[in-house]
């Protein structure tokens, strides 16, 4: 049986979990990024979807806001998908879902970047499975809970976005990791 984990909070964790299990997965649910680690340790997953957090707004000013959405918001994703990757079997479907957006909304807030962030998540997840094969989709909140489930079990009629000619990609993605990875210094 396909065994598919979901992690994120808010209401979109109920409706996308039910939405897989009306395709006949196995569905495992962590809304708490606590205990992410715990939760899939020993397991393995044919697929991994991940839905943004739910978070409290803080206190503090405008610059506090924007760092607590993104350490406890985005950068918590990145976390997530490196607890949650040693544990995806080999072919395994993963599912980033947007959505999150900035808790306050007297702090700035840029979309575009928030999808080029989940956007570096992904290749990032398919450089470290190279060259093995890890199929990674980005998804914005526009996606409906059966569509993310369709896309995820391959249970809808809708085609693959990439197909054929894409042999070299797990080389590619195996040479990209080794120069990240032997790199000396890096700025931010």
């Amino acid at each position: 049986m396909t065994t598919v984990l979901v992690t994120g909070g808010g209401e979109r964790l109920d409706e996308v979990s039910s939405a897989l299990k009306a395709t006949g997965v196995e569905v495992v649910v962590v809304d708490n990024l606590d205990r992410l680690g715990e939760s899939v340790d020993g397991q393995t997953f044919d697929a991994y979807v991940q839905l943004p957090v739910a978070m409290t707004p803080g206190e503090g000013s405008v610059v506090a806001k924007v760092e607590q959405f993104l350490t406890q918001g985005m950068l918590s994703r990145f976390r997530a998908a490196a607890t949650v990757l040693p544990t995806l079997a080999p072919n395994a479907n993963v599912m980033l879902v947007g959505g999150q957006t900035n808790v306050d909304v007297d702090a700035p807030d840029d979309a575009d970047a928030r999808a080029a962030m989940l956007r570096v998540l992904a290749h990032a997840l398919r450089a470290e499975r190279a060259p093995e094969r890890l199929t990674v989709r980005v998804a914005d909140r526009a996606w409906t809970a059966e569509q993310i489930a369709a896309k995820v079990t391959g249970s809808g009629s809708e085609s693959p976005s990439t197909s054929g000619g894409d042999e070299g990609i797990g080389q590619a993605y195996a040479d990209w990791r080794a120069e990240v990875v032997g790199l000396m210094r890096v700025e931010f």
